[in-house]
């Protein structure tokens, strides 16, 4: 059983890649609804909230968690891993969404840690949450690896909540096409490549497309962590039990949400089991 967590609903872009990608592959799934989102919350509360909420998925059986939040991944994944799992599940795994973004980026394996002889000499963007670039994690975690990539981080304030929120085309894109100017402008061009560091963006992947233009290559996540997943799996056969492709879906509360819902999830899956954290 796999497990996929998120601090709300982003997180099942993912895992729609990931039924795609392994169809006879148990999943569950958590949202933290009810305290979502995470981006305003101290990186001690972060780590506290990911650290329960993996406990709950291991409870259920999960041995190997995906963190579907860029800012649980950026502030806790590590302190799981290196903390928390060792001593309450020494024998699952925490994954998170950065690794394989960082990989993809740079071409690098996230076991190297040196420069890059030679590496890309190019310029990314990374649209991402206030609290995800605060962390640093993504230009940390780059620049060991390849330290002639320029990375151009742009905080995108509100485009969780507007999405979440059930926001229309013409506020989103108002939104989006804001982030993208003032991306220019900071990085002073359009970057080579830009990187969507939030796992709500793929929704909303068209809007970035229509300023970015076609030439731009985008990294979006759910392909990303999908086939970095399956690379994994292929090294750590363990991890993979196949079963019957069932999905089970929690949430710590979606009062006023449930409507919103609609735009992540297939027709297949519809309903959440309340819980408490």
């Amino acid at each position: 059983m796999i497990g996929v967590f998120d601090s709300g609903s982003g997180g099942l872009t993912i895992l729609n890649a990931l039924r795609k990608n392994f169809p006879s592959q148990d999943f569950i799934y958590l949202g933290d609804h009810a305290r979502a989102p995470y981006g305003h919350r101290s990186n001690e509360r972060i780590v506290n909230y990911t650290a329960q909420a993996c406990d709950f998925l291991m409870g259920k059986g999960c041995d190997l968690v995906i963190l579907a939040c860029n800012t649980a991944a950026a502030i806790g994944g590590r302190t799981l891993q290196q903390n928390w799992l060792p001593l309450n599940y020494p024998d699952n795994r925490v994954l998170g969404v950065l690794v394989p973004m960082v990989e993809a980026v740079t071409g690098v394996p996230w076991h190297h840690e040196t420069p890059q002889e030679d590496g890309p000499k190019k310029h990314i963007g990374l649209f991402a949450t206030k609290k995800t670039v605060e962390s640093g994690s993504y230009h940390r975690e780059v620049m060991k690896r390849a330290p002639d990539i320029t990375l151009t981080q742009h905080a995108c304030p509100g485009l969780v909540d507007a999405i979440e929120g059930g926001a229309g085309l013409k506020p989103l894109t108002g939104l989006i096409g804001g982030y993208v100017e003032e991306m220019r402008e900071m990085a002073g061009c359009t970057p080579d490549a830009v990187v969507l560091g939030c796992t709500h963006f793929p929704l909303v992947e068209d809007c970035f497309r229509l300023f970015l233009g076609e030439d731009i290559p985008i990294y979006s996540q759910p392909t990303i962590v999908s086939e970095s997943l399956a690379n994994y799996l292929e090294r750590h056969s363990k991890f993979r039990q196949p079963g019957s492709g069932k999905v089970d879906l929690f949430t710590t509360g979606l009062e006023g949400k449930r409507e919103t819902l609609a735009k992540f999830l297939p027709d297949d899956l519809t309903t959440f089991k309340s819980i408490k954290l």
